[in-house]
C-alpha cells in the first residue's frame, strides 16, 4: 500500500507542478494579473474553496469548483491547480475525514485537463 501511495503521489505532484507552471505562464502571458476585477474575483472564490476545505467539505468545494469552470477563463485553471495542490499537501486523516482520497486528487487533476483540453496524464 505504501507503494502505491508513493506512486500516487508522485503522479499527483508531477502533475500539479506542471499545470501550475503552464497556467502560470499563459495567465502571465496575457496579462490578467494586471486586471483588479480578476485578483477580487480570484481570491473571493479561492476563499470559498479553502473554507469549505477548513470544514471537511472538500466534495462540497470540488463540485463547485467544477460547476464554475470556465475553459475560457484561465483564471479558473490556476484556481483549480492551486485547490488541487492544498488538497495534496493535506494528511491522510484530513481527507478521511472530509471523505476523500489521494485518488480523488489525481483524478480532479485529470478531469480538469480533459475540460480544457490537455491529455497530459492518464492513469
Amino acid at each position: 500500500m505504501i507503494e502505491s501511495n508513493d506512486w500516487l503521489l508522485k503522479q499527483i505532484n508531477v502533475v500539479s507542478e506542471f499545470l501550475q507552471k503552464l497556467f502560470t505562464d499563459m495567465e502571465t502571458s496575457r496579462k490578467l494579473n494586471e486586471n483588479e476585477q480578476y485578483q477580487k474575483d480570484s481570491f473571493e472564490f479561492e476563499r470559498l474553496l479553502e473554507n469549505l476545505i477548513e470544514e471537511d467539505r472538500i466534495n462540497d468545494a470540488e463540485n463547485i469548483l467544477f460547476e464554475k469552470l470556465d475553459t475560457n477563463n484561465l483564471m479558473y485553471a490556476t484556481i483549480a491547480t492551486r485547490f488541487y495542490d492544498k488538497l495534496k499537501g493535506l494528511s491522510d486523516e484530513k481527507l478521511q475525514k472530509s471523505n476523500y482520497s489521494r485518488d480523488e486528487i489525481l483524478q480532479g487533476l485529470n478531469d480538469m485537463c480533459d475540460m480544457f483540453g490537455l491529455e497530459i496524464f492518464k492513469g
